[in-house]
């Protein structure tokens, strides 16, 4: 079986491209991989071109963090010896693990032979500090109940900073907006209904992305630098090396063939909200891709329509029509024809991460996408490159979003049930100019759109010296009211929404003002937002079941939704999970020549920085 991709050498070459302004695309820069530190843990560093009175700054990102953090950051330490350079942030995306004591643990969904309190807690205590500014998203392993507390994000510990479900805020001037958790189709149109103490199925929907979780993203109009997801959108496989990454991992190659693979939420988000950049985790792979975007495709909305052949689709709801075409579809033209055919003498406007190009409502003409590995030795799960920065390098709010959290604050749904979004989800309409004008004034009256470091500890953190190595924690019975969320509520005036048991009495008034009919207007399915996510519509009976996951090598099942727990009255297997992957395993793996992952790629040419 064969799919359409780029070269390996194009997919790298266009996203190590370097130089805005330059016309076409221009040859990457070569990469130096080296093996770092006691654990050999190799990184790529890309130097971009340094323009005339520019200010740079160097961001690190990380793949799946697992509750390595010590092990990250003297990875960074170390480089910044050997490079003689300063790392100024560091990105990382999901299953960061940020587990204080043992109680958090027991609300992280994976086998128990998995959990360990790893090293969060020393940063979470004062034990430790983080040598650098940290921001992460959630995946599909995490300490939900802290998640939780800090759902419009904050500080998970002094200068580490959770984005949250979903947000967006600045650094270095630069805009960096996120969505925690992985998408799952029986899932998404559920409210965020899961409350303490979890049970085995809510310990795991609690991580799956909500629909108005998207729909708050969506409204987003100013152009992005930055985007950092768990997960891949679906179809990224196709916009890079396709071929290469069916050596490294051969049991996606049905997921891809049929458009499953990835999240059509993210699909959404990528092709509608176009970043200069897009980094993910999640599969532990490296992969890079160059996704072009085509301006003549914009509905009246101001949302991308389809970037290939029209009639173009995807997604794990994806119609039969749109299945049948497998790995020939209508994908392959965009897969095909790549930004020399469409973006030429526009890429390298984006390759400092925000240059020329961005076009409010519309975003960059291309998107660099790359996924990373775990933290394990030899493995790809750091990338460090330099992009300019455009103000003070220190987490700001971003004010934007600051009005699109008043806008869209009374869409956030705690019950079971769906509730109808403005527009049935679709709508992109921005944040209200009243609300942008109380986010102007309020900042203007702070005199600073600066995060202030409002961090405090919310329960005690690990000891492990009264805590012996055989100590179990307890299962939290309540959700906490972090004084971050609360504070930040009350400077935007919005009332505090993520208490279970007092938003029941909210649902009685009905959908917030402009919501779709009914329950979503009986559709099930067809495509909106410009016709790239076939994401289904809600029905009045059970979401459909999820399409049957391929047989992954690297995975446990983690069981069924709420609706078939429901049904049978039995909770499911602990050890049964599509979604889990084993972050056990320490042996590298090995492609057709016989070469490690961690060993020096011959694409990757050394040289002296």
């Amino acid at each position: 079986m064969s799919f359409p991709s780029r070269s390996g050498a194009q997919a790298e070459q266009a996203f190590y491209s370097s130089g805005p302004g330059q016309a076409g695309i221009q040859p990457r820069l070569p990469i130096k991989t080296r093996r770092l530190g006691p654990n050999k843990k190799p990184h790529n560093f890309v130097r971009r071109n340094k323009m005339a009175n520019q200010r740079m700054m160097t961001i690190a990102i990380e793949g799946c963090c697992h509750g390595e953090l010590d092990n990250i950051y003297g990875t960074l330490q170390h480089l910044e010896k050997v490079e003689g350079r300063k790392i100024d942030l560091l990105i990382s995306c999901g299953d960061f693990q940020a587990v204080r004591n043992l109680d958090d643990l027991e609300t992280m969904a994976c086998p128990p032979k998995y959990r360990a309190m790893n090293t969060f807690y020393k940063y979470y205590s004062g034990e430790k500090k983080a040598p650098y500014p940290t921001l992460f998203i959630g995946g599909n392993h995490e300490a939900s109940n802290y998640m939780w507390e800090l759902y419009h994000g904050g500080w998970a510990a002094p200068d580490i900073r959770y984005l949250g479900a979903a947000g967006c805020i600045k650094f270095g001037g630069l805009r960096i907006a996120g969505l925690s958790g992985i998408y799952k189709q029986g899932d998404y149109f559920r409210g965020r209904h899961e409350q303490l103490p979890y049970n085995n199925s809510t310990m795991r929907s609690t991580y799956h992305v909500r629909d108005f979780e998207v729909h708050r993203l969506m409204q987003i109009q100013e152009p992005l630098d930055i985007f950092i997801s768990h997960d891949w959108p679906c179809n990224i496989a196709r916009f890079g090396n396709t071929q290469d990454l069916l050596r490294r991992k051969s049991f996606l190659a049905s997921e891809i063939a049929s458009g499953e693979l990835g999240s059509p939420a993210n699909e959404q988000l990528l092709h509608t909200l176009r970043p200069a950049y897009w980094f993910a985790a999640h599969l532990h792979t490296k992969f890079p891709a160059l996704v072009p975007h085509n301006d003549n495709n914009l509905n009246a909305s101001g949302s991308s329509a389809a970037q290939a052949r029209p009639g173009s689709s995807s997604g794990p709801a994806a119609t039969n029509a749109a299945r049948q075409d497998g790995p020939n579809g209508s994908r392959e033209g965009g897969a095909r024809d790549g930004p020399e055919a469409s973006t030429s003498g526009r890429a390298a406007e984006t390759a400092n991460g925000g240059g020329g190009g961005a076009r409010q409502g519309r975003g960059h003409p291309v998107t660099r996408f790359l996924a990373l590995d775990k933290c394990l030795p030899g493995r790809d799960f750091l990338q460090v490159v330099e992009l300019e920065a455009r103000g003070p390098l220190e987490f700001e709010y971003d004010p934007e979003w600051l009005a699109i959290m008043r806008s869209t604050n009374d869409t956030i749904n705690l019950r079971h049930q769906h509730r109808p979004l403005p527009g049935m989800g679709g709508m992109r309409s921005g944040p209200k100019e009243a609300d942008k004008q109380f986010v102007e004034q309020l900042l203007e009256k702070r005199g600073s759109q600066a995060i202030p470091h409002n961090f405090r500890p919310t329960v005690p953190a690990y000891n492990p010296a009264a805590q012996g190595p055989k100590a179990k924690g307890r299962m939290p019975t309540q959700s906490i009211r972090n004084p971050q969320t609360v504070e930040l509520l009350d400077m935007l005036q919005l009332p505090y929404n993520l208490d279970h048991s007092e938003s029941a009495a909210s649902y009685a008034r009905g959908p917030p003002s402009g919501g779709g009919r009914g329950r979503g207007g009986g559709r099930s399915g067809g495509q909106f937002m410009g016709g790239h996510s076939v994401l289904p519509q809600p029905q009045g009976g059970p979401p459909p079941p999820p399409p049957p996951a391929s047989a992954n090598p690297e995975e446990i099942d983690l069981g069924s939704s709420d609706a078939e727990v429901e049904a049978s009255g039995q909770p499911p297997p602990a050890a049964s999970n599509p979604e889990e992957i084993d972050i056990g395993s320490d042996v590298d793996e090995v492609d057709e020549h016989g070469r490690s992952q961690g060993q020096e790629d011959p694409m990757f040419q050394p040289i002296n920085l």
